[in-house]
């Protein structure tokens, strides 16, 4: 397969998909010989640049803050935060990233083009779903 073609299919099946297969399929070694059959269209977008907060080592932060407090503090903490709310969680780490950004601010990243596809796959022939020996 060439990179275009690389993408189509990785654009198909995305991460999730292979995620779910995979749970469904027991371990073990499959042979295989099918084909599959792509059709639809693909548009890349060009490379852009944006700015981006520099990002916070959380384990560093942690650290950090666990270190000045006792340890009965430290259980306590570490108690309460196998508890929390996500919402909790996520304003604490909304918090910690606009501390990070106003001390050491934003840099400018080049990220990759957006993939927009229209693709439909259909399987021409010989899926196999026998176990090999």
């Amino acid at each position: 397969m060439n990179a275009i073609q690389t993408l189509a299919v990785t654009k198909l099946v995305g991460e999730h998909a292979e995620k779910t297969s995979r749970q469904q399929v027991a371990p073990g070694s499959y042979g295989m010989d099918f084909w599959l059959h792509v059709t639809g269209c693909m548009d890349v977008g060009e490379d852009y640049t944006r700015k981006v907060p520099q990002k916070a080592k959380p384990w560093d932060l942690l650290a950090v803050a666990l270190s000045h407090l006792n340890g009965v503090t430290v259980e306590s903490i570490t108690r309460e935060a196998l508890a929390a709310a996500p919402e909790l969680v996520e304003a604490v780490k909304a918090k910690a990233e606009a501390a990070v950004r106003a001390i050491k601010g934003t840099t400018e990243t080049v990220c990759a083009g957006r993939i927009d596809a229209d693709l439909k796959v259909e399987v021409v022939a010989g899926v196999s779903l026998a176990k090999a020996a």
